[in-house]
């Protein structure tokens, strides 16, 4: 290469035009003229071109050898290979901003050289993240400036190209109308020589479809697409700093894996945000609903809870379960379920059955506790025992949280282990209320007996054995509906 660069030193150059799919490069020659260097996709290539180097001699390209070579390229693209196709023409020094003024008038007559076909490639990682797209429900399309077979190997070899599935060039693209493109578009998986604007179409037909559209790019050419796309996203190595400019994300490893996994990553927390919502509407529900039952059908009680014991038992128990209900590692099924909706809301209707289920679970067993110590004639140990089943309530449907299919046994209680340090915690502390003098008489509670906290976790456990029901009926249910 380096004796080349000297002995034909580049004068000047046309950049790769991705409408046009060729470049050309000046070089002046020893013997003082100018040559005029081509490369690009072999279809366009071989039109201007009229001649043939063969074996050292030019001589004239024939229709048969046209035809042949044409199939050459056929055969390299079917294989996966990029091919790119090369030819040259000389011409006079003094004749190049001409040349260059009316380039697509003197790209004629050219001297046909050769083939290249070149690789890359997909990762190993690469396939096995299409296969995990395609089971969670997102498609995965490609637009590429590559020949048609050559695509089609690739997509192929990586599994985007089903049986079903189809094929199409740009030049089929500019023969549609938008209609019939949004028509066809959910049956294509594969996009061949697309040029900027066509890959624009495509952004824009399946956003009209109702899809949500992520598109990677790298070049100034795929800003439009990227800034289309509602998710646009830019390589982080080869991508040039307009597409990092037009995209919203840009990741630094330029792996396809690394997108999954940021999807991955998002429906975890989604999730996550989904529980701790989950969590604290259906505690706070429990409380309310408690207290007001109280205060309607029993106006002969005295208040069921302090003020302060209200406080402690939301910045204590509540507090101590929220940051590691945030925590909580992802479910192994969470690639295996579709895309949400759009407008899809945090709160859905399995969170409001599991607010009005825990909230009566908490209220039964709540004053079913203060009652007991009401009949003994002890206000303070009433209180205490209300209290206690009320933070212990807490605890447990923390524990139903994690998941709102898996039983706990299914998930491992250590597996989350912030949220068994929490419990732990929460349960320590909720002894050391009704045991140390100082929490005695700060939150107005006494000592109880064995018997009594056996009581309180056989009542308060009674929200994790009906959810633990719950998730066994809808797991029967599904596996009987799968049967049928």
């Amino acid at each position: 290469k380096e004796v080349l660069e000297i002995q034909l030193p580049r004068v000047d150059e046309i950049p790769f035009d991705p409408k046009e799919r060729y470049m050309v490069t000046f070089h002046k020659s020893p013997e003082g003229d100018l040559r005029v260097y081509v490369k690009g996709a072999p279809e366009t290539v071989l039109e201007m071109c009229s001649f043939i180097l063969l074996d050292g001699e030019i001589r004239k390209l024939s229709p048969k050898e046209r035809e042949e070579l044409l199939k050459i390229n056929t055969e390299m693209a079917s294989e996966g290979l990029r091919v790119l196709a090369m030819a040259y023409k000389i011409i006079e020094p003094d004749n190049l901003e001409t040349f260059k003024e009316n380039i697509k008038q003197k790209l004629a007559k050219l001297i046909f050289v050769g083939f290249t076909g070149m690789i890359d490639p997909p990762r190993p990682e690469a396939k096995q993240a299409v296969q995990l797209c395609k089971r969670a429900g997102i498609k995965v399309i490609m637009a590429t400036g590559d020949h048609k077979l050559t695509a089609e190997a690739i997509a192929r070899e990586l599994g985007i190209l089903e049986p079903d599935s189809k094929v199409l060039t740009g030049a089929e693209l500019d023969n549609m109308s938008d209609d019939e493109l949004d028509d066809i578009i959910k049956n294509v998986s594969v996009f061949a020589r697309v040029s900027p604007t066509h890959k624009h179409r495509i952004v824009e037909s399946l956003r009209r479809k109702g899809h949500v559209v992520a598109v990677t790019g790298d070049g100034v050419n795929d800003a439009p697409a990227l800034k289309a796309a509602e998710v646009g996203v830019a390589m982080g190595i080869t991508g040039t700093d307009v597409a990092k400019e037009a995209a919203e994300m840009v990741i630094a490893d330029d792996n396809f894996a690394s997108i999954v996994s940021a999807v991955e990553e998002g429906r975890v927390i989604f999730e996550n945000i989904r529980k701790v919502v989950k969590y604290l509407l259906s505690t706070n529900a429990g409380e309310i609903v408690t207290i007001l039952t109280a205060l309607i059908f029993f106006p002969e009680f005295p208040l069921l809870f302090k003020p302060i014991q209200i406080l402690w038992v939301n910045l204590v128990t509540d507090g101590l379960h929220v940051v590691p209900l945030a925590m909580e590692p992802k479910e192994e099924d969470v690639m295996n379920k579709p895309p949400r909706k759009p407008n899809e809301k945090v709160i859905n209707r399995e969170i409001l059955f599991t607010i009005l289920y825990v909230s009566i679970f908490m209220m039964m067993g709540t004053i079913y506790m203060f009652m007991r110590g009401w009949n003994e004639g002890d206000i303070t140990k009433a209180r205490t025992l209300a209290f206690t089943t009320m933070a212990m309530f807490q605890v447990f449907n923390a524990i139903n949280c994690r998941s709102s299919t898996k039983s706990i046994f299914e998930l491992g209680y250590f597996t989350n282990k912030y949220l068994a340090v929490a419990n732990v915690t929460s349960i320590a502390l909720q002894v050391s209320a009704t045991l140390l003098l100082p929490l005695q008489v700060a939150l107005d509670t006494t000592p109880l007996s064995i018997w009594d906290w056996g009581t309180i976790f056989l009542v308060s456990s009674s929200v994790l054995i009906a959810d633990e029901l719950r998730k066994l009926v809808r797991k029967m249910v599904k596996k009987r509906h799968m049967q049928q």
